[in-house]
């Protein structure tokens, strides 16, 4: 971009376009990956209705169901923004899903006072999975989900500040060029695939963190 207006052109057309061509650079080496994603999550969608639709006029577990749906949808858009070009936006949610399905599990924990604390803004959510971790056998969260919500939380804690993986997002591996906005590089096909197998890998499971929020809430 030499000129003013190559500059504005190419801002404006990002602020405003879908980026679909992008989209379908990941879509073609990835459909497989993302259909299995939409296949486990739809299975967790129904099991968070199954809760929703068991609150009893409750407002505690309105708000563990509140939890729940937030890491759900937000796991769903993680993915989308991935597979939409835009790896850095898509990693900083992730720390939000693993914190709020963190967050939900330690809520249904009916000897836990942390959803009182959290009703009362008393409770740091930065805690949530170092909490969940602790209580794990307690909550009932079996080992196979536990260790793919730790590895998680190292994963995408680097999305979170200003890193090197902040500057290499915005440049390009197979050639010498930068992007503005979404971006597909073909010198970043590992990196896209370890991505999408971290989301497809808690996707398999989350139906799991479902299923254990319902028994821990069943015992209040």
């Amino acid at each position: 971009m030499k000129t003013f207006e190559e500059a504005r052109r190419v801002i404006l057309t990002e602020l405003t376009s879908d980026n679909f061509e992008v989209r379908a650079e990941y879509l073609k080496r990835f459909t497989s990956d993302v259909e299995e994603f939409a296949n486990a999550m739809a299975k967790a969608f129904l099991n968070w209705q199954a809760l929703d639709g068991d609150l009893r006029g409750n407002e505690k577990r309105a708000y563990v169901s509140a939890l729940v749906f937030s890491a759900t949808t937000l796991h769903i858009l993680s993915l989308k923004l991935l597979v939409s070009g835009h790896l850095v936006a898509a990693g900083n949610l992730m720390r939000q899903v693993v914190e709020s399905i963190s967050l939900a599990l330690l809520c249904s924990g009916s000897n836990l006072d942390t959803l009182d604390r959290f009703m009362t803004g008393r409770y740091s959510t930065n805690n949530a999975v170092r909490d969940v971790l602790r209580n794990a056998t307690n909550l009932g969260v079996n080992d196979q989900a536990l260790k793919i919500l730790a590895k998680a939380k190292d994963f995408y804690h680097k999305y979170s500040h200003p890193s090197h993986l902040t500057i290499a997002s915005g440049m390009a591996l197979s050639n010498r060029g930068t992007y503005v906005g979404a971006a597909f590089d073909e010198g970043k096909l590992r990196a896209y695939s370890k991505e999408i197998q971290f989301r497809l890998a808690l996707a398999k499971v989350f139906s799991s963190f479902i299923d254990c929020v319902k028994v821990n809430i069943a015992k209040w």
